[in-house]
Protein backbone atom coordinates (compact mmCIF):
# COMPACT_ATOMS: atom_id res chain seq x y z
CA UNK A 1 0.00 0.00 0.00
CA UNK A 2 1.62 3.40 -1.06
CA UNK A 3 2.31 6.02 1.36
CA UNK A 4 -0.70 8.91 2.23
CA UNK A 5 0.43 12.00 0.56
CA UNK A 6 -0.90 14.76 3.26
CA UNK A 7 -0.78 18.44 1.97
CA UNK A 8 -1.03 21.50 4.07
CA UNK A 9 -1.72 24.50 2.98
CA UNK A 10 -0.16 26.84 5.79
CA UNK A 11 -0.92 30.31 4.40
CA UNK A 12 -4.80 29.35 5.30
CA UNK A 13 -3.53 28.49 8.73
CA UNK A 14 -4.29 31.30 11.91
CA UNK A 15 -1.69 32.85 13.95
CA UNK A 16 -1.98 30.51 16.69
CA UNK A 17 -1.78 26.77 14.02
CA UNK A 18 0.89 28.69 12.72
CA UNK A 19 3.16 29.88 15.53
CA UNK A 20 2.59 26.59 17.26
CA UNK A 21 4.77 24.85 14.22
CA UNK A 22 6.84 27.28 13.56
CA UNK A 23 8.02 26.30 17.16
CA UNK A 24 7.79 22.84 16.31
CA UNK A 25 11.10 21.61 15.84
CA UNK A 26 9.20 18.70 13.97
CA UNK A 27 7.58 20.67 11.87
CA UNK A 28 7.52 21.28 8.62
CA UNK A 29 7.86 25.19 8.91
CA UNK A 30 11.51 26.60 9.69
CA UNK A 31 13.18 30.05 9.93
CA UNK A 32 12.62 31.10 5.94
CA UNK A 33 8.72 30.42 6.63
CA UNK A 34 9.32 32.63 9.38
CA UNK A 35 10.87 35.32 7.42
CA UNK A 36 8.23 35.15 4.75
CA UNK A 37 5.70 35.68 7.37
CA UNK A 38 7.62 38.78 9.12
CA UNK A 39 8.03 39.84 5.22
CA UNK A 40 4.09 39.71 4.95
CA UNK A 41 4.13 41.34 8.61
CA UNK A 42 6.26 43.86 6.80
CA UNK A 43 4.36 44.69 3.86
CA UNK A 44 0.60 44.99 5.79
CA UNK A 45 2.35 47.96 8.29
CA UNK A 46 3.62 49.26 5.24
CA UNK A 47 0.14 49.24 3.60
CA UNK A 48 -1.87 50.27 6.44
CA UNK A 49 0.36 53.25 6.33
CA UNK A 50 0.14 53.71 2.61
CA UNK A 51 -3.97 53.47 3.52
CA UNK A 52 -3.23 56.81 5.92
CA UNK A 53 -0.83 58.66 3.92
CA UNK A 54 -1.74 61.71 2.22
CA UNK A 55 -0.42 63.74 -1.08
CA UNK A 56 -0.05 62.77 -4.57
CA UNK A 57 -2.81 59.89 -4.55
CA UNK A 58 -1.47 58.55 -8.24
CA UNK A 59 1.97 57.45 -5.93
CA UNK A 60 0.18 56.44 -3.17
CA UNK A 61 -2.29 54.08 -5.29
CA UNK A 62 1.14 52.48 -6.73
CA UNK A 63 2.53 52.07 -3.38
CA UNK A 64 -0.59 50.37 -2.24
CA UNK A 65 -0.89 48.03 -4.86
CA UNK A 66 2.65 46.77 -4.83
CA UNK A 67 2.37 46.27 -1.15
CA UNK A 68 -0.87 44.69 -1.45
CA UNK A 69 0.85 42.11 -3.69
CA UNK A 70 4.22 41.52 -2.18
CA UNK A 71 1.94 41.01 1.32
CA UNK A 72 0.03 38.23 -0.42
CA UNK A 73 3.52 36.77 -2.37
CA UNK A 74 5.29 36.79 1.06
CA UNK A 75 2.26 34.42 2.56
CA UNK A 76 2.77 32.33 -0.45
CA UNK A 77 6.23 31.89 -0.07
CA UNK A 78 5.61 30.18 3.43
CA UNK A 79 4.17 27.34 1.23
CA UNK A 80 6.62 27.37 -1.23
CA UNK A 81 9.02 26.96 1.55
CA UNK A 82 7.53 23.82 2.86
CA UNK A 83 7.20 22.34 -0.50
CA UNK A 84 11.55 23.39 -0.93
CA UNK A 85 12.08 21.37 2.76
CA UNK A 86 10.01 18.43 1.65
CA UNK A 87 12.74 18.06 -1.58
CA UNK A 88 15.44 18.46 0.64
CA UNK A 89 14.45 15.40 3.34
CA UNK A 90 13.77 13.27 0.36
CA UNK A 91 17.31 14.55 -0.75
CA UNK A 92 19.03 13.82 2.53
CA UNK A 93 16.88 10.45 3.17
CA UNK A 94 18.32 9.01 -0.42
CA UNK A 95 21.82 10.30 0.36
CA UNK A 96 22.65 11.42 -3.29
CA UNK A 97 24.73 14.51 -2.55
CA UNK A 98 23.83 16.06 -5.97
CA UNK A 99 20.40 15.99 -5.57
CA UNK A 100 21.01 17.25 -1.94
CA UNK A 101 23.29 20.24 -3.43
CA UNK A 102 20.35 20.67 -5.62
CA UNK A 103 18.09 20.77 -3.00
CA UNK A 104 19.80 23.26 -1.03
CA UNK A 105 19.39 25.61 -4.25
CA UNK A 106 16.33 25.40 -3.98
CA UNK A 107 15.55 26.37 -0.58
CA UNK A 108 17.89 29.01 -0.41
CA UNK A 109 16.08 30.30 -3.81
CA UNK A 110 12.90 30.95 -1.82
CA UNK A 111 15.10 32.53 1.18
CA UNK A 112 16.84 34.93 -1.55
CA UNK A 113 13.59 36.27 -2.75
CA UNK A 114 12.73 37.01 0.39
CA UNK A 115 15.82 39.05 0.71
CA UNK A 116 15.52 40.40 -2.66
CA UNK A 117 11.35 41.44 -2.14
CA UNK A 118 12.36 42.97 1.08
CA UNK A 119 15.14 45.31 -0.61
CA UNK A 120 12.17 45.96 -2.81
CA UNK A 121 10.12 47.00 0.00
CA UNK A 122 12.47 49.01 1.63
CA UNK A 123 13.04 51.22 -1.68
CA UNK A 124 8.70 51.54 -1.37
CA UNK A 125 9.02 52.79 1.90
CA UNK A 126 11.43 55.18 1.24
CA UNK A 127 9.35 56.97 -1.34
CA UNK A 128 6.27 56.80 0.73
CA UNK A 129 8.66 58.55 3.60
CA UNK A 130 9.50 60.79 1.38
CA UNK A 131 5.42 61.56 0.61
CA UNK A 132 3.74 61.78 3.82
CA UNK A 133 6.11 60.26 6.61
CA UNK A 134 4.24 62.65 9.36
CA UNK A 135 1.01 60.82 8.93
CA UNK A 136 1.52 56.97 9.35
CA UNK A 137 5.34 57.79 11.14
CA UNK A 138 4.51 54.47 13.52
CA UNK A 139 3.53 52.36 10.89
CA UNK A 140 6.05 53.15 8.81
CA UNK A 141 8.85 52.71 11.18
CA UNK A 142 7.30 49.31 12.02
CA UNK A 143 7.37 47.93 8.47
CA UNK A 144 10.96 48.84 8.07
CA UNK A 145 11.85 46.76 11.02
CA UNK A 146 10.03 44.09 10.08
CA UNK A 147 11.53 44.31 6.63
CA UNK A 148 14.97 44.61 8.13
CA UNK A 149 14.22 41.40 10.64
CA UNK A 150 12.74 39.30 7.90
CA UNK A 151 15.78 40.32 5.47
CA UNK A 152 18.48 39.38 8.54
CA UNK A 153 16.17 35.95 8.98
CA UNK A 154 16.29 34.95 5.45
CA UNK A 155 19.92 35.61 5.10
CA UNK A 156 20.52 33.43 8.45
CA UNK A 157 18.99 30.46 6.85
CA UNK A 158 20.88 31.23 3.40
CA UNK A 159 23.98 30.85 5.19
CA UNK A 160 22.90 28.07 7.44
CA UNK A 161 22.05 26.08 4.51
CA UNK A 162 24.92 27.25 1.84
CA UNK A 163 27.16 25.46 4.19
CA UNK A 164 25.88 22.30 3.77
CA UNK A 165 26.92 22.71 0.07
CA UNK A 166 29.78 21.04 -1.58
CA UNK A 167 30.20 24.10 -4.32
CA UNK A 168 32.44 26.61 -2.57
CA UNK A 169 31.91 28.87 -5.23
CA UNK A 170 27.83 28.53 -4.61
CA UNK A 171 28.31 29.55 -1.08
CA UNK A 172 30.58 32.59 -1.32
CA UNK A 173 28.67 34.00 -3.63
CA UNK A 174 25.43 33.66 -1.68
CA UNK A 175 27.70 34.94 1.35
CA UNK A 176 28.76 38.37 -0.60
CA UNK A 177 25.67 38.36 -2.54
CA UNK A 178 23.81 38.95 1.37
CA UNK A 179 26.36 40.89 2.83
CA UNK A 180 26.36 43.46 -0.18
CA UNK A 181 22.31 43.69 -0.05
CA UNK A 182 22.76 44.07 3.50
CA UNK A 183 25.37 47.33 3.65
CA UNK A 184 23.37 48.89 0.86
CA UNK A 185 19.90 48.52 2.95
CA UNK A 186 20.72 48.87 6.81
CA UNK A 187 20.93 52.57 6.51
CA UNK A 188 17.75 52.84 4.73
Amino acid sequence: MADKIVIEIYRKKDPEELTAVLADPEGKLDIASSAALTAANACAMGLRAARLAKGDEERLDYLRRNLDKLRGYMVYLIDEDTKGRSIMARAKKEGDEQKIDAAIHSIVAISDEIVNQMCNVLDLLSELSELDAASCAPYLGSAVNDCMAALHSARLFILDATRRSTDETYVYISKRENELRLEEYAPK
